[in-house]
């Protein structure tokens, strides 16, 4: 098999393979074997020369069923990927889809929030209002008043939080 693949590159005829090509040593035995094959009788080698070639074309047949195998295993393994990369993604925008939803949802409670802690600084300015300072000091509507602002702060979150779901926003 040493001595074929010399012999085809010189013998094919394609003017951009020549055997000086580096792919021959330039001296040693398997030259002396090309020069022996050249100088034998035409007739003798030509059955030889095709016999060669036929184990060659087998040679590479079998290599290019090797390499598509080789190409549909890798075909396969990059879809594999790139499904994976897909699942991947998906998975990465629904929670980020959560996050934003959990965003939403602080959001509103801390609008809310604010809202209630006004109502208490305005109930905490030192300033004679009768209503917040009966005449008789007691701390019986301050307290009804501050139960009332509370509710009403849950009473509007759990409002703007099922207006949000109504919309379409949250889930």
């Amino acid at each position: 098999m040493t001595t074929l693949l010399p012999q085809l590159l010189q013998n094919s005829g394609d003017p951009d393979i020549s055997p000086d090509d580096g792919l021959t040593p330039p001296h040693g035995s398997l030259n002396n074997e090309i020069e022996t094959a050249k100088s034998s009788d035409s007739r003798s080698a030509a059955p030889a020369r095709h016999d060669h070639v036929a184990e060659l074309e087998m040679l590479l047949e079998a290599y290019f069923v090797q390499v598509d195998g080789t190409l549909n295993k890798l075909s396969t393994l990059r879809e594999y990927v790139d499904d994976t990369e897909d699942y991947v993604n998906i998975m990465l925008d629904d929670k980020q889809n959560n996050l934003l939803q959990m965003g939403v949802l602080i959001t509103t409670a801390i609008l809310v929030i604010s809202g209630y802690i006004v109502l208490a600084g305005v109930m905490g300015i030192n300033i004679a209002i009768t209503l917040w300072h009966p005449p008789n000091r007691s701390q019986e509507d301050f307290i009804w008043t501050n139960v009332a602002c509370t509710i009403m702060t849950i009473l509007l979150y759990v409002g703007i939080v099922a207006w949000y779901k109504y919309k379409g926003l949250l889930y």
